[in-house]
């Protein structure tokens, strides 16, 4: 179906069956993040090693993000999309059947590899539906469903686990899946490609092993210690595929990415940008959750009302932010958002046993308004400014520069905290005591990641 005969009313139904993905992607983000402490009991695990369940479903989003979106290029996007949903769900029924930790990072890995799929396409099928106004309306909109899902990821998980269990915060996922399928089926035109050409295979295979190798090294670098050998050669291993990767890029005739895009400024600043400010924000994502358990004694469900500040800033402030990237240029909105999300994570690197709920629901409103606010305007400056025929490859690296942002934010954290506390404790601090310190200076590492993402920002055109 030609972009001429997609009239406002299609463009929205479509716009609803992407949105529907991205709202359940978001929404077992949050209801898993609610559910890490419990697990970390069943299981019988510590922080360093409950993160894989959050990382090890980033890391199969992120390194199968190119391979995805090449493929988008080349073929269908409505059967990729439609087959992540599917692979999704059976992700889920395995996530909530999994007995012990091993069994639910294989989980995880499964429901990554659905959701990258879903990703690497949501953005291309909005693209190619949507043009000029309305495509930053459309994005805008993606970032407000992206906060209802961490909105009403938390408030559902907290009552799932109070009342059934951890297991039953993956059931939720089912239903939308379904939905998601019977609808694209239906709405979703098949946007085929009319290119004719190859994927490099020897590329997508370094760039695999690169990224994969990369990521878990940074990921396991703090609970294996840096200079362990599997950690030292998981990253001569990412050094050696990269310059492979590398190599096949440059002699190629039909590179798996295409360095070209990146001499793009307005493609080569937004991937950047996105990298800093995501890491920037998903420093406190997996630590949060053991400050209000550990330190204020929560409840799950106590806990998920405190994060719920931060996802309705981003509901509110990602529409407007679409709307204001009609006026206003990209690089003011964007500084403007990184410059809350600093503020936001300050905030945070000063809460103690004694921090109240006010001040806490403050500083999660803040950094979720900055969140929203450079998301959208970046997305926008990063997908309109890609070739016509590279609409997958730039819109699925993109969402790895998103992606990656996250999983280094995380494992960069985690690891600034346990240095940390660890240094704290070997002083003689009191458990909690250390814990506060390794926590705040977590915070402010983040607020130092999101200073360098919006000089970044204010720099470009």
């Amino acid at each position: 179906m030609s972009q001429q005969l997609l009239n406002l009313p299609r463009k929205w139904l479509i716009f609803t069956v992407t949105a529907t993905g991205t709202f359940m992607g978001t929404l077992d983000g949050g209801v898993v993040n609610v559910a890490l402490p419990s697990i970390a009991n069943q299981f019988n695990a510590n922080i360093e090693n409950i993160q894989f369940i959050v990382t090890i479903y980033l890391l199969a989003v992120t390194c199968f993000l190119p391979i995805f979106g090449k493929l988008s290029d080349l073929y269908s996007r409505k059967k990729l999309y439609l087959g992540g949903f599917f692979v999704f769900g059976v992700g889920s029924i395995l996530c909530s059947l999994a007995g012990s930790l091993p069994m639910m990072i294989f989980a995880r890995a499964v429901q990554g590899l659905g959701s990258s799929a879903m990703m690497a396409n949501s953005q291309a099928i909005i693209a190619k539906a949507f043009s000029g106004k309305d495509r930053g309306r459309a994005l805008g909109g993606i970032g407000a469903v992206v906060a209802l899902g961490s909105l009403a990821g938390p408030a559902v998980g907290g009552f799932l686990i109070q009342h059934f269990g951890w297991p039953s915060v993956f059931w939720v996922n089912l239903p939308v899946c379904a939905i998601g399928i019977w609808r694209g089926l239906q709405i979703i035109p098949r946007f085929n490609p009319k290119s004719k050409m190859r994927m490099d295979m020897w590329g997508a295979v370094f760039f695999l092993i690169s990224c994969f190798s990369f990521l878990y090294a940074l990921n396991d670098g703090p609970s294996k210690h840096w200079n362990a050998p599997i950690i030292l050669g998981a990253f001569a291993t990412a050094a050696v595929f990269f310059g492979l990767f590398y190599y096949r890029e440059r002699v190629s005739k039909t590179p798996f990415i295409g360095l070209s895009i990146f001499k793009v400024r307005a493609i080569s600043y937004g991937y950047a940008v996105a990298v800093l400010g995501f890491m920037a924000v998903f420093t406190n994502s997996v630590l949060f959750p053991f400050y209000a358990a550990d330190i204020l004694h929560l409840d799950p469900v106590q806990t998920g009302l405190l994060i719920l500040p931060f996802p309705v800033a981003l509901a509110l402030s990602s529409p407007i932010s679409g709307l204001l990237s009609e006026k206003y240029p990209a690089r003011l909105i964007t500084t403007i958002g990184l410059g809350l999300v600093i503020a936001g994570t300050l905030m945070f690197s000063f809460m103690d046993g004694e921090t109240s709920f006010f001040y806490i629901a403050l500083a999660q409103l803040i950094a979720g308004c900055g969140s929203g606010t450079f998301q959208v305007p970046n997305n926008n400056t990063v997908i309109s400014a890609a070739p016509k025929n590279k609409l997958g490859i730039v819109s699925s690296v993109n969402a790895l520069a998103r992606n990656a942002g996250m999983i280094m934010g995380i494992a960069l954290s985690v690891a600034v905290y346990a240095a940390v506390q660890n240094l704290f404790i070997s002083r003689g601090a009191a458990p909690d005591a250390a814990f506060l310190h390794g926590y705040q200076a977590a915070m402010w590492f983040g607020a130092a990641v999101a200073l360098a993402g919006g000089i970044l920002s204010a720099k470009r055109d």
